[in-house]
């Protein structure tokens, strides 16, 4: 006699749930629209249309414009090359989720971006070829212009629609969740809490989880009876991780209905949160922790980071030696004031600053932080920190290849190795190389910080920026940082 328990027995043959809902009579998926399809076909549609838009433009302007009225082989692939880095620079922006598409002004920045990189890199390659494979034609100015235009246009009415489909309800997905005890409960109410991304229809209690709450909608027999008649896109299970025969039995039950089923990893209490899962090997891991810069990542921020530095240098020559004879007229000491930091890996590198402050042959090791009114900074100190222009020798920590223009911004020794003590984790933010200005900086965490707490949340923003890392992310970060320095915030 078997001693196998049912669930047991679906575990070890997941095709008698199939069997069973039919044999139970239960309701065959219809073909039905889905709000979820249009969620998942725009963003193919949006690249169609982009490079199409590109490609159709700069054939009419070439067959137009040209004297001669005729398209060499040349000119069509600078036509092909533009359409195509473009919509790839929008990919790399993720310009063609729906939630990016929904916003309307962080779409036309990442647009202009795109649009303004691809004919820098047509015109990079005509330079190089000395125009010997006539990339530019006399129509090149004249597409620029207009089908950037029609681009922008082209964006704004597409996310207006988007934001209309989403109030609609028709780019949100319908999401029930089933589950058992306390952790269904909770995982609605994120989910209520995000109704621009998800629909919650109902909270589904398993079968064998006892006495349902006032506040659950049925059983898991109601929700097999929905998803069969298409009323939901996804369910989400919200069931103990050690009990596999219940989350068999319930895949199983789904298993001829066109409805998606995930599970939820209920790690709420993680304070890293999953960014991936694959297999590996047949085996199956959930990421939370990604190797930052992998790939093409280091070479292309460090390009960034050596190209812009040396344009800022040789912008900023001039003001070196302005600030430089005012450092040294308002008090006694060395121009250039070095410090040593923790850099990528946790390897020490000596900074460098123009002198802020009154020069001090035995200072404390401590490092105390400059406060308001700090008695220490000179008066052109003061306006060199409140400008930020004492960071401007960073540049030849960037061109060295220590620092980045972005990044994680260095602490003093004595407080890196004081935070490291108290907050788990904190030196992950020596993953990528420190910056002169970061994400941390501009969302309002520059400065002073005074209790542990405040270090701990410019630590989440800094890891929150290692994770996300993007060349666009940087080019807000920089844009970012104008209006934070001419505020002054902070700076002391």
């Amino acid at each position: 006699m078997s001693t196998y328990s049912d669930g047991d027995r679906l575990a070890r043959r997941p095709h008698e749930g199939f069997t069973r809902s039919v044999s139970e009579g239960l309701p065959r998926p219809r073909t039905r629209r889905s709000g979820i399809d249009l969620r998942l076909r725009l963003p193919g549609l949006m690249r169609l249309a982009d490079w199409l838009s590109i490609a159709v433009t700069g054939l009419a302007f070439d067959l137009l414009v040209e004297s001669q009225y005729r398209f060499p082989l040349a000119q069509a692939l600078s036509i092909v090359l533009v359409a195509t880095v473009t919509v790839n620079c929008l990919e790399v922006a993720q310009a063609y989720s729906v939630c990016s598409m929904g916003r309307t002004g962080a779409q036309l920045a990442k647009l202009s971006i795109a649009w303004a990189s691809a004919f820098v890199c047509l015109a990079a390659i005509a330079y190089l070829t000395d125009g010997s494979l006539r990339l530019l034609g006399e129509s090149t100015d004249l597409w620029f212009v207009a089908n950037g235009l029609l681009l922008l246009a082209s964006r704004y009415a597409v996310g207006v629609l988007v934001m209309q489909w989403q109030k609609k309800g028709r780019l949100v997905r319908n999401v029930a969740v089933l589950g058992s005890g306390p952790a269904v409960l909770a995982l609605a109410e994120k989910l209520r809490a995000r109704k621009d991304e998800a629909n919650l229809i109902g909270v589904f209690l398993d079968a064998d989880a006892g006495a349902p709450p006032a506040d659950v909608d049925g059983d898991l027999d109601r929700l097999v009876l929905m998803a069969s008649d298409g009323q939901v896109d996804e369910i989400i299970l919200a069931l103990p991780w050690s009990s596999a025969a219940a989350m068999n039995r319930a895949i199983a039950r789904f298993s001829d209905t066109q409805v998606e089923v995930s599970i939820h990893p209920a790690l709420s209490e993680l304070d890293y949160p999953p960014q991936d899962f694959a297999l590996i090997a047949g085996v199956a891991r959930l990421t939370v922790q990604r190797r930052p810069l992998s790939g093409w990542g280091a070479p292309l921020k460090r390009a960034e980071d050596f190209v812009l530095a040396f344009l800022l240098l040789v912008v900023v020559a001039p003001l070196f030696i302005v600030v430089a004879v005012a450092i040294k007229i308002d008090s006694r000491g060395p121009i250039i004031f070095r410090q040593e930091r923790y850099g990528f890996n946790n390897n020490r590198i000596l900074i460098y600053k123009f002198r802020s402050m009154h020069h001090d042959p035995h200072p404390d090791p401590s490092v105390p932080q400059a406060r308001p009114n700090d008695p220490r900074v000179t008066r052109i100190g003061a306006f060199l920190r409140r400008t930020s222009l004492d960071e401007l020798p960073q540049l030849l920590n960037v061109l060295r290849g220590e620092m980045s223009l972005v990044g994680p911004r260095p602490h003093a020794a004595a407080h890196n190795e004081k935070y490291a003590r108290l907050i788990d984790g904190y030196l992950g933010r020596h993953r990528m190389k420190p910056g002169i200005t970061g994400w941390a900086q501009v969302n309002g965490w520059r400065g002073e910080t005074e209790t542990t707490e405040q270090m701990r949340r410019r630590l989440e923003h800094d890891l929150f920026y290692i994770a996300t890392w993007s060349l666009l992310l940087d080019i807000k970060v920089l844009i970012m940082t104008i209006p934070v320095v001419l505020r002054g915030t902070n700076a002391y």
